[in-house]
């Protein structure tokens, strides 16, 4: 029996990031076992249009989100489809193009799960949640320098859109199975932060086993309440040694050939972020595989 794919989703806010975290964890796992479907695609309407209209992409009606489930469900089935292509630059369509399933696939955007039964099709979601003052500026950094607007332009579109982040985008937490949170450099320090929130996996998490790292100060791990749910919190401030990385990969599961994918000998958090998050794909896609060969011995 063939394995399914490993469906993810990645969900956050405009200017948050999720196309970096995206591009580096596919290189990680392996680019030739990657595919990546961008829910902009998915528009509905044209700039031009949402603008006659008077709505913006992050409300879910500007979006064909009924094409994205069929599509989501073709490729779980293993099956390939015809993708509509959304162009920044134009902010018009351009010609749809083929996506061939993969042992990964992830979903990022806006809405890859904003309501329960379409965050039931994902075996992995994530929530992207960047702290505002590096996402205002990042944001302000992409859309002004490569999507033709103004400085001025985006700092207004920021504010005219925080009613839908708030009802449409900010609500997919609840569904997420792990959040990330990109904090700003402490201090005078350059290096951005990065905390990790997982819902209770037990009474000994997998960042309560590094305790040397615990104890040097290098990561903090403790149980908070977030938004109602009980979760596990792993933080990450400063940069770890390929030593380090490797403690902490014993106690997450953070295969050798993850490791040996991540150069320097200092480690920032992004990265670390990047082995923990490639982790658990690989584990969620040795678990599909374990069940499709007990499938396959029954049913032969």
């Amino acid at each position: 029996m063939r394995t399914k794919p490993v469906l993810v989703g990645v969900a956050g806010d405009s200017g948050a990031g999720k196309s970096t975290l995206i591009r580096e964890l596919s290189q990680l796992l392996g680019p030739e076992k990657v595919a990546v479907i961008g829910l902009d695609d998915y528009h509905s309407l044209n700039r031009q249009e949402r603008k006659a209209v008077g709505i913006t992409p992050l409300n879910p009606r500007a979006n064909n989100l009924g094409l994205f489930i069929e599509h989501l469900y073709r490729l779980r089935q293993g099956e390939k489809v015809l993708k509509p292509v959304y162009d920044h630059d134009t902010g018009d369509f351009g010609d749809p193009e083929w996506v061939e399933p993969r042992p990964f696939i992830i979903c990022e955007g806006l809405h890859p799960f904003c309501f329960g039964v379409l965050a039931e099709m994902y075996d992995y979601r994530v929530y992207y949640d960047t702290h505002p003052e590096l996402k205002v500026a990042w944001k302000v950094q992409r859309d002004a320098a490569d999507r033709g607007y103004t400085v001025e332009q985006v700092r207004r579109e920021i504010k005219l859109r925080q009613w839908d982040i708030r009802s449409f985008v900010e609500p997919q937490w609840w569904y997420a199975d792990t959040v990330v949170t990109l904090l700003p450099p402490a201090g005078d320090g350059s290096v951005i932060g990065v905390e990790l929130k997982e819902t209770c996996p037990g009474l000994n998490p997998a960042g309560m086993q590094a305790v040397k790292l615990r104890e040097a100060g290098k990561i903090r791990s403790c149980r908070e309440w977030y938004g109602g749910r009980e979760m596990w919190v792993t933080a990450i401030t400063m940069p770890l040694t390929q030593e380090e990385l490797r403690e902490l990969g014993a106690a997450f599961g953070i295969t050798e050939a993850v490791l040996r994918r991540v150069k320097g000998e200092e480690v920032i958090p992004f990265q670390v972020l990047l082995s923990l998050l490639a982790a658990r794909l690989e584990q969620i896609r040795k678990q599909k595989e374990s069940y499709g060969r007990e499938r396959y011995a029954v049913g032969g």
